[in-house]
């Protein structure tokens, strides 16, 4: 979720779609419990499933912004500017979240909310908010990281990322195939210690990495073909075997057909933000990009007391009121963020945005 002074548009343009399919996922959650069989299900779950997508998008513009930055390899600019500008908005709306969930549940208490951030650094007190646990843990390894992809080859890195899809992504997807007797041929000894190129790592080069090809020659029919298809499979992989989506989003964000997803989707947009020429659009996501951060981590909150009321009011239901639901939700986030954008002190404590002053 970094963003430079320079600007390259297309990473805005990914940015700006990722956080409104991260909101998708969180509306249309509830959705995919009910009816469950009906050609209404079907369609919120595939919608559902593609949205995921925008999880590995986020580390993959994270990746290709902070390892081609030569700032990154400042230990003093990663802890003083970068590391505080995550880390201060996610805790103040964690605290926030907490009092606001509270409220909800009508169970506010001090002791319950010291309970909650007893065990801060093991969860989320909210689970929207998980996402916030390894975008810091890239952030705080990013000068390493850095260091790593300015000393090798990029025919390394790429043996790095075969590494990762293998070892965290091919080869536990395949593992539920397996007779339960030999359930466990697939996974690698913990003492293995292939944990370097572990979990998110390999989005996050691998966003870096794409900023070396010449997306262009790319063919873009046969990525979409791709991508609907892991889309397919992909869902009904998940329906087959739902203990795979797994709380802590561990395995379910690099399974197989997940990372297959996300790959054709970056490149998909990367191709088609940079084709973008109207100035109108670029000044509309110009606009929205630096309130994507602000928008991902209240938009819990509105879920949490909208949802119901839409629930229990809607004059119709099926699609139509999911996406009521999701316009409301996606809407009433950007407007409050915009807002608070505007307000000094507060903008970046909550936002992680602060506005420069027009020069007279």
């Amino acid at each position: 979720m970094e963003s430079n002074k320079g600007r390259i548009f297309y990473l805005d343009f990914i940015r700006v779609l990722a956080i409104f399919l991260v909101i998708l996922i969180h509306v249309t959650a509830i959705d995919t419990t009910l009816h469950i069989g009906s050609t209404q299900w079907h369609i919120v779950k595939l919608i559902n499933f593609l949205a995921h997508v925008s999880v590995p998008l986020f580390f993959m513009i994270s990746g290709a912004l902070l390892l081609n930055s030569k700032k990154t390899s400042s230990l003093s600019y990663t802890w003083k500017k970068r590391i505080p500008h995550v880390v201060i908005p996610f805790i103040a709306w964690s605290l926030l979240s907490t009092f606001f969930i509270a409220i909800y549940a009508h169970t506010f208490s001090l002791p319950n909310a010291l309970k909650m951030y007893a065990v801060f650094l093991y969860q989320p007190v909210s689970p929207t908010l998980w996402f916030m646990y390894p975008l810091i843990g890239l952030y705080v390894l990013s000068p390493v990281l850095r260091g790593l992809v300015d000393g090798a080859k990029t025919k390394v890195l790429w043996y790095a990322i075969a590494i990762w899809m293998i070892t965290n992504s091919l080869m536990p997807t395949l593992s539920v195939f397996l007779p339960k007797d030999i359930s466990h041929a697939l996974d690698f000894y913990p003492g293995a210690q292939f944990y370097l190129v572990g979990g998110y790592v390999g989005y996050f080069i691998l966003g870096y990495l794409i900023t070396k090809l010449d997306v262009k020659k790319v063919n873009g029919w046969l990525l979409a073909i791709l991508m609907l298809v892991a889309m397919y499979l992909g869902n009904a992989y998940q329906v087959k075997f739902p203990k795979t989506a797994d709380p802590w989003n561990e395995s379910y964000v690099t399974s197989f057909f997940i990372l297959i997803m996300s790959v054709c989707a970056y490149v998909l947009l990367q191709k088609w933000g940079e084709r973008i020429k109207s100035g109108r659009v670029k000044s509309t996501f110009s606009f929205l990009s630096p309130l994507v951060f602000g928008i991902y981590l209240v938009h819990n909150i509105f879920i949490l007391f909208l949802e119901p009321w839409f629930l229990a009011n809607l004059p119709y239901t099926g699609l139509a009121a999911t996406f009521t639901r999701y316009l409301a939700v996606a809407a009433l986030s950007t407007l409050v963020i915009w807002i608070l954008s505007y307000i000094p002190g507060v903008n970046y404590v909550l936002t992680g945005k602060t506005r420069a002053k027009k020069r007279a």
